[in-house]
């Protein structure tokens, strides 16, 4: 598994959690843009993670072809801790469950934490948003210091 516990500890219990996408198609063509909130799935390395509607249009114009490269870029907000997870593009759907709405719900409140007056405003619901879904195949550290840009290597605790 690409994602381990930890990885994926980090995913969902740091608030509040920065989230950049950056895709590419066939040609190189790229398109970057916010994310809000990331949902993790037990026993598997993907990742879906929420998009504005707005933006869902020239998203899938680069991705159109199912084989388009997805990068992520995750980072606390209070640490600057950061991963990038790369990936391949497997699936765009509306957010439509239970699941969705507390993911949206969680990354809005632990967002109004540093930026009230920003998020206050910011319309985070089902109703805005959309998922992307990818396989995630690499793992790099992002986070300033010695291993930023290297590849991330599990922490062995013993």
């Amino acid at each position: 598994m690409i994602l381990d516990d930890q990885v994926v500890e980090f995913l969902v219990k740091t608030e509040p959690l920065y989230i950049h996408l950056a895709v590419s198609d066939a040609n190189k063509r790229p398109y970057s843009l916010r994310c809000f909130g990331v949902r993790t799935y037990e026993g598997s390395d993907q990742l879906s993670v929420y998009i504005l509607k707005s933006q869902a249009e020239k998203l899938l114009s680069i991705v159109n072809n199912g084989k388009s490269i997805v990068a992520c870029l995750f980072t606390d907000g209070f640490s600057n801790e950061s991963y990038q997870i790369k990936g391949e593009f497997l699936d765009y759907r509306s957010s439509d469950d239970e699941k969705d709405y507390e993911i949206l719900n969680n990354y809005r409140k632990g967002s109004l934490k540093i930026f009230p007056k920003l998020y206050m405003k910011y319309p985070l619901s089902k109703a805005h948003c959309d998922v992307i879904t990818y396989q995630a195949t690499d793992i790099f550290v992002h986070t300033p210091g010695p291993y930023a840009g290297k590849k991330y290597q599990r922490r062995n605790d013993t």
